[in-house]
């Protein structure tokens, strides 16, 4: 895969602070634990756009295979990082390529029990072209796990003064985290505001008509409470 796929953006910046402080938010951890839930068991995971490995790490972990891509360098090579720090069982579980959701690489086989798309959706200008491959790449009975911002111009300052609040209250309200979310609001306030930065959004209603659209037969899990009211969770069948 060549690396022109790489594409030049805010998160070339924001790839540091975001691996610093995501995994760190409760409101995450919340939404990874609906996708841990509702990829158990399902041997072959496609993480497509999987920025820094976040979700694909706990997937290999358990056990399940995962192959990983994100057209972002910056937040490739931190996925890598935590690839290689990993055992070899582990690593030989996950694969990480260079790739954009439009067009999945040619080295992803079809096949998949399941396609995880977190927090993907809001960058794609065509989302009926990605879940199109996402769905071409599931085999029959597979699901897509799928989350993403409800509305333009998310209140990720609601975000964040919600999630300080709940470190403060769990003693966790560090200098590290504290240095993480001071870079993190000058990102997402260029993130919030340019409008090249953020292009689609759906509310829930709307992602499960447009998945059973592109030929998703049911949703199993369809929620719009993620990161204090601003994202939607959709869990579809094939």
């Amino acid at each position: 895969m060549p690396e022109s796929v790489f594409v030049d953006n805010i998160w070339n910046d924001f790839a540091h602070s975001y691996d610093e402080m995501i995994p760190e938010l409760p409101c995450y951890q919340r939404q990874l634990a609906k996708i841990l839930r509702d990829t158990r068991e399902r041997s072959y995971v496609i993480d497509a756009g999987c920025g820094t490995g976040l979700v694909g790490l706990p997937l290999v972990q358990r056990g399940q295979r995962v192959i990983g891509f994100d057209n972002n360098a910056a937040m490739l090579r931190l996925a890598a990082r935590r690839h290689e720090r990993e055992s070899d069982a582990v690593r030989a579980r996950w694969t990480l390529l260079p790739g954009d959701v439009s067009s999945f690489p040619l080295e992803v086989e079809e096949g998949a029990d399941a396609v995880v798309m977190n927090n993907v959706l809001f960058y794609v200008r065509d989302p009926e072209v990605v879940l199109l491959e996402a769905w071409a790449h599931l085999k029959p009975g597979g699901v897509l796990c799928m989350t993403s911002n409800k509305r333009p111009r998310p209140d990720l300052e609601k975000v964040l003064t919600n999630s300080i609040q709940e470190w403060q209250q769990e003693g966790r309200w560090n200098e590290k985290l504290q240095g993480a979310v001071k870079h993190h609001r000058t990102c997402a306030q260029r993130l919030t505001t340019d409008p090249n930065e953020m292009v689609t959004f759906l509310d829930t209603d709307a992602a499960v008509r447009l998945l059973k659209k592109v030929g998703f037969s049911e949703a199993l899990v369809a929620d719009g409470d993620d990161y204090y009211g601003e994202n939607f969770y959709v869990c579809m069948r094939k």
